[in-house]
């Protein structure tokens, strides 16, 4: 019969030990929970990694001072490197993860020598730092915080079940002569395995490396019109959820300041129309409307006599704006020879025609800058989508509230396919006389006849 003695050793002889598996596991668990912390894990790698360079790079100076205090400094240092490494992984999460990632995985392979190299570790933890960094700045860090994790946990875990793995480490990076401990290396090889078993359950990789995968707008059908195939679903507009229609941007439009409160039942009106009438999308045609209104209060300072005198002052701040913004469009017509192509009287607005009129035109191309993307960078294009535009929207005014086309019209049918062109010919690795850029598009629309198109087909 076993002694009442004998049990209580045996016991205390499993505790220790099933303690350390315990925590190794709890590592593990937590450092593989990484989705949604990207930057707090980048910080607690920097700050482990920190606190193990400062430690084994300074307790042979305090260990030779014989002195108990002396440890006391020597652990406050560390505690202070761990916190410095923690701010710079935090505040820098693009670039620590892949620095961490190169001083692991240099002493990871140091560890393997059959005698370590004096000047291995010295020489490759900063190359590896290095290139581990840049790889980090160019992926956005998503493919160096895993590597980080799974060799910094796996060292920490394995340290926890076999005590003797750190001091053999920090030999390693010290460079001291010491024989290969291949239980040691392969303990923290199959930490590292394990760690990485449980990112990839916890589906903690996957996350890291398709989240910055793109989102937004794709056009409406696969094949634009001049047949250019897309790569992309044909059914591919998101509707946006549905907004309270008391939703609005920076200022309320049932509370505005008085200066934008002035013409707002004119702007708010020409918007509704005209977003509904081609198409674009609601939370940008809101934009929009605060951007003029914003404007129009600006231009206000042309009514003031310390600004102009009176006899040149325009006679709205509605109309000096409507004359700063369409003055390329007025050279653009004269150089295309065509008459300019503004708005009609709006029969939906109770303000005089000469003003009524402007704020329609100003709605207009702010709608189509709004939603323009990249077309933007081709003014002549955007004056010509202004142009016929304007000339279908005034051949329709007067049945303007009956039409409704969905939102995201203007970008699937209009933006979208022009993009589409223009992306597939500069990524063309063609030489560069056979490729077209912004500027060749642009010449396009400067062609003395201009295209007879319908922009809402």
């Amino acid at each position: 019969m076993v002694s009442p003695e004998a049990m209580t050793g045996l016991a205390e002889s499993w505790v220790e030990p099933a303690l350390r598996v315990l925590s190794a596991l709890g590592v593990i668990w937590y450092f593989t929970g990484l989705k949604g912390r990207e930057r707090l894990f980048s910080g607690v790698i920097a700050a482990i990694v920190s606190g193990a360079l400062v430690f084994t790079f300074l307790e042979p100076l305090f260990a030779v001072v014989g002195i108990e205090l002396a440890v006391v400094a020597l652990y406050v240092l560390v505690v202070t490197g761990s916190l410095v490494g923690l701010s710079l992984g935090v505040f820098l999460p693009t670039m620590f993860p892949g620095a961490s990632a190169g001083v692991a995985l240099s002493a990871f392979i140091g560890s393997f020598f059959e005698s370590s190299p004096t000047m291995f570790f010295s020489i490759a933890a900063p190359s590896f730092a290095f290139v581990g960094a840049g790889v980090s700045i160019k992926y956005k860090r998503f493919v160096a915080l895993p590597l980080a994790i799974i060799l910094v946990a796996g060292c920490v875990s394995a340290s926890l079940v076999l005590p003797s793995l750190f001091p053999y480490v920090v030999d390693v990076m010290r460079g001291d002569p010491v024989d290969r401990n291949l239980v040691s290396a392969l303990s923290w090889l199959l930490a590292s395995c394990i760690v990485t078993a449980t990112l990839a359950y916890r589906g903690d990789v996957s996350a890291l490396l398709f989240i910055s995968q793109r989102r937004g707008y794709l056009p409406v059908s696969n094949t634009d019109t001049l047949g250019i195939k897309r790569k992309v679903s044909p059914l591919s507009y998101q509707a946006p959820p549905p907004v309270s229609p008391d939703a609005f941007n920076m200022f309320d439009p049932a509370d505005l300041p008085p200066r934008l409160a002035e013409y707002a039942n004119m702007v708010y009106s020409a918007c509704e129309d005209i977003g509904n009438f081609f198409g674009f999308q609601d939370s940008s045609v809101r934009n929009q409307a605060e951007h003029l209104l914003i404007l129009l209060s600006n231009n206000r300072r042309y009514m003031s006599s310390h600004i102009l005198p009176p006899s040149v002052q325009p006679p709205s701040p509605i109309h000096a704006l409507h004359a700063k913004v369409f003055s390329n469009y007025m050279k653009w017509c004269r150089t295309m020879g065509v008459p300019p192509s503004f708005s009609k009287m709006n029969s939906s607005m109770s303000a005089p025609p000469a003003v009524a009129s402007r704020v329609v035109d100003l709605v207009l191309f702010f709608c189509i800058w709004g939603e323009g993307a990249n077309v933007r960078h081709m003014p002549e294009c955007m004056w010509f989508l202004y142009h016929k535009m304007m000339e279908e929207y005034t051949l329709s005014e007067g049945y303007t509230q009956t039409r409704s086309l969905y939102a995201g019209h203007f970008v699937d049918n209009v933006v979208t396919p022009i993009f589409d062109i223009v992306g597939k010919s500069m990524k063309s690795k063609a030489d560069h006389p056979e490729k077209r850029n912004y500027d060749d598009f642009n010449e396009f629309f400067l062609v003395s006849k201009l295209p007879q198109v319908s922009v809402l087909l």
